[in-house]
């Protein structure tokens, strides 16, 4: 992680003031001193925090890596059985859809092969007219 050298930079430096005001012999008697030692307190525990949020970033990080993984492995073997279907259809052109055109308007038409299986003709959703669904690159129709 890029900050885990800061972290510890942060609370050397702490350190540091702390000894430099035991060192100068700031007292909370006075006013200033009191607020010295209590800004001293404050960035001890920002510290504290930085350090505790660093480790849960830390985890969060090897979590998401572990998830990444995980999804690699699963997009691999849903594309690997994904390849493996694709192979099985170079039999016949007629995949999932099939296009013809309108004889009538000279649309395309797209055409899902369980339809196409189960009609021998259907309208043109351009011109409303009958086609009829002869498939030539396969023996189905």
């Amino acid at each position: 992680m890029q900050g885990s050298g800061n972290m510890g930079t942060v609370m050397s430096k702490v350190s540091y003031l702390q000894g430099l005001i035991d060192g100068l012999g700031i007292s909370s008697d006075s006013k200033e001193g009191k607020a010295i030692v209590e800004i001293v307190k404050v960035l001890k525990e920002v510290g504290a925090e930085l350090e505790e949020l660093q480790s849960y970033q830390e985890e969060l990080e090897e979590y998401v890596d572990a998830i990444d993984e995980d999804l690699n492995s699963v997009e691999e073997d849903l594309y690997e059985d994904f390849d493996d279907e694709d192979d099985d259809d170079d039999d016949c052109c007629c995949d999932d859809y099939i296009d013809l055109v309108c004889p009538h308007c000279n649309e395309t038409v797209y055409i899902d092969t369980d339809i196409f299986d189960e009609n021998e003709e259907i309208s043109c959703p351009n011109c409303h007219k009958s086609i009829d669904l002869e498939c030539n690159c396969c023996d189905d129709k």
